[in-house]
């Protein structure tokens, strides 16, 4: 049975997508940067995409029983949260790189850096809430 749209609520699995959305747009623009830019901006950037959808499904296949399950949970979803921080600083430095050549600027929309702001911001979001959630499902462990 499908719900309508203007009843549906936010998924508790939602950081996930949202990590997955963004690891296909960071490499889907990580593509069309300058050769010379690949080893000292887009190969980090990339690689932090990915983490943080690696560390968000590895902490959601986490079913803590225990304390120590949950702590595991949480330092992955931590691990998650910093790799997502951390993805601003290389973005902003391509983004100052791409400014400097109004050639590679052009094939680069703004466009791109709004949806990378706008995922990431989304991603720490969610993160954030379902950290909070565990605390609150999982206090009496």
């Amino acid at each position: 049975m499908s719900v309508y749209v203007s009843k549906r609520n936010e998924s508790k699995v939602e950081f996930l997508e949202t990590a997955r959305k963004l690891s296909a747009h960071t490499l889907t623009y990580c593509l069309k940067a300058p050769k010379r830019l690949t080893f000292f901006l887009t190969k980090d950037i990339c690689a932090l995409a990915r983490r943080v959808y690696y560390e968000a499904n590895t902490a959601n296949g986490i079913i803590p029983r225990n304390k120590v399950e949950l702590q595991n949970r949480r330092t992955h979803f931590q691990l998650a949260l910093s790799a997502c921080e951390n993805m601003e600083i290389p973005l902003s430095e391509l983004k100052e790189r791409l400014n400097l050549n109004p050639e590679e600027a052009k094939k680069w929309s703004e466009f791109a850096f709004k949806e990378w702001g706008r995922l990431l911001v989304e991603e720490q979001r969610l993160l954030k809430n379902i950290m909070k959630s565990d605390l609150e499902r999982y206090k009496d462990l």
